[in-house]
């Protein structure tokens, strides 16, 4: 369907606002060359929508693999007062186990539970499950198999993450043996 707008669209960069504007997550750059044809400039689009939205009540950022509308920074405090809901915070145990899941992944529960020296209840692996924060990558090949586990492209977006490398800072003491 992308395929055959693009042909009666005469402006790729309204195609690309509409197509960041009706989606839930980030666009890839492989979805919006499918919408505005291999011919464009994808990096030069994204340039003129970032400047069109320059001041207004959102702005475009880079998450994830992708490119997504946010909120501007300087009017999240003002919608927080009024939204009817105030955004869910995770509990800080449960940010501990998601912080070095980040940090250390691919990682078991054993390893997760020998660093932070504490049992790691099933609940909080849920949680982060429910919440689309972590994912199974599969099984150690060690005796028992204990299940690998590491963040998703939600955590990037949800923390307004680019990539895993822009945690480095915080994430330093973190890594390393255990």
């Amino acid at each position: 369907m992308l395929s055959t707008m693009t042909s009666s669209v005469s402006d790729p960069v309204r195609l690309a606002e509409a197509l960041l504007f009706q989606s839930s997550g980030p666009v890839s750059r492989m979805t919006l060359a499918r919408a505005l044809g291999d011919d464009v400039e994808i990096v030069q689009i994204l340039n003129q929508v970032a400047r069109r939205t320059e001041g207004l009540g959102f702005e475009l950022v880079a998450a994830g693999d992708g490119w997504m509308f946010r909120t501007a920074p300087d009017l999240e405090e003002a919608l927080r007062a009024v939204l009817e809901r105030p955004p869910e915070r995770l509990p800080r145990a449960v940010l501990e186990v998601l912080l070095l899941i980040a940090a250390r992944q691919p990682i078991t529960r054993p390893e997760i539970e020998s660093f932070r020296d504490a049992a790691l209840s099933q609940k909080t692996l849920a949680l982060l499950q429910e919440k689309d924060l972590i994912r199974s990558l599969g099984r150690k090949p060690v005796p028992g198999q204990p299940q690998l586990w590491g963040t998703t492209e939600t955590f990037l977006v949800t923390y307004g993450l680019r990539s895993l490398a822009e945690l480095d800072p915080l994430l330093e003491g973190l890594r390393g043996p255990l």
